[in-house]
């Protein structure tokens, strides 16, 4: 038997042992799930431009477990064999259908009409293409199962029961694509080469162009670079290790025009602006936070 079979049974009985009031939708959950085999003759083809609507978007996924099948979109056909997987929203200009060439296609699927996931698969999209090659022992696939076998369990009755399975199969996917997208060796080399550049010199921060002087490239040749190989901007980077250093210090008790000064900022007015912005909250409640945070331990 193969990781895949064992996978199957293992949802195929989940599926099979759910109860028949939670079998399939759970109306207060927002969710559809489901397992299924297509046989060579059967029709199965889907166009997900006819189902849904704009006021209430879905997403799907749907897993391979044995066979093929395929999905159009983008101009592009993709096939989605054993261990791939689709993300697609309703209402959008796709297609996935069993090809008239395979003998069955066999997977599982839910559909989720989560606000909040449906924006964040949204985002994916138009980073990522929506098929993709996704192990059976990857943390996403196993994500993906778990939250299958809580939806036939019952298991998904209260609000947080279910957005914790929800969104940790969202940030297991996301974190997948993601170092798949910018492998770990060379993006954390240059992060932390960047690091250093500016550490040495915090009070002042180096430019964009001093930074790509410094890799021995051009500013814009550099910032491209940056962005392929990490996903970011140079400039986000270096405020963020500023913004590090500067929750260091306020924990220190320094004063805030100290703090400014010492992370580069034109004044302590222009930290508190840029710290808000970024952390939606005030360096002083930040401070009054981690103070009462210590008190409490100490008591």
């Amino acid at each position: 038997m193969t990781p895949l079979d064992s996978l199957h049974r293992r949802l195929h009985r989940a599926f099979r042992d759910s109860s028949e009031r939670f079998r399939g939708f759970d109306r207060s959950r927002q969710i559809t799930w489901g397992t299924d085999t297509r046989a060579a003759g059967a029709r199965y083809d889907w166009e997900g431009s006819r189902r849904g609507t704009a006021a209430n978007p879905q997403v799907i996924f749907q897993y391979t477990l044995s066979g093929r099948g395929e999905f159009i979109a983008r101009k592009k056909t993709w096939s989605v064999g054993p261990e791939h997987g689709f993300l697609a929203l309703f209402p959008s200009s796709h297609r996935y259908f069993l090809p008239a060439d395979s003998h069955q296609w066999t997977f599982f699927w839910f559909i989720v009409r989560h606000p909040l996931i449906v924006e964040r698969i949204r985002q994916l999209l138009t980073e990522e293409e929506p098929v993709q090659w996704l192990p059976q022992a990857s943390a996403a696939t196993e994500a993906a199962a778990a939250l299958f076998e809580a939806a036939c369990a019952s298991r998904l009755r209260y609000t947080w029961n279910f957005e914790e399975r929800l969104f940790t199969w969202l940030w297991a996917l996301e974190r997948e694509l993601y170092h798949r997208r910018y492998p770990t060796e060379p993006r954390e080399h240059l992060l932390e080469g960047t690091r250093r550049l500016v550490l040495r010199r915090l009070e002042r921060p180096p430019s964009g162009a001093e930074l790509a002087e410094a890799h021995g490239l051009d500013r814009s040749a550099f910032c491209r670079k940056f962005r392929i190989i990490t996903g970011g901007s140079p400039s986000a980077f270096v405020m963020e290790v500023r913004l590090e250093e500067a929750l260091k210090r306020l924990r220190t008790g320094a004063k805030l025009e100290t703090i400014a000064a010492q992370t580069g900022f034109a004044d302590a007015n222009h930290f508190c602006k840029v710290f808000r912005r970024h952390f939606l909250s005030s360096p002083g409640a930040y401070r009054e936070l981690i103070s009462g945070t210590n008190r409490n331990l100490q008591m």
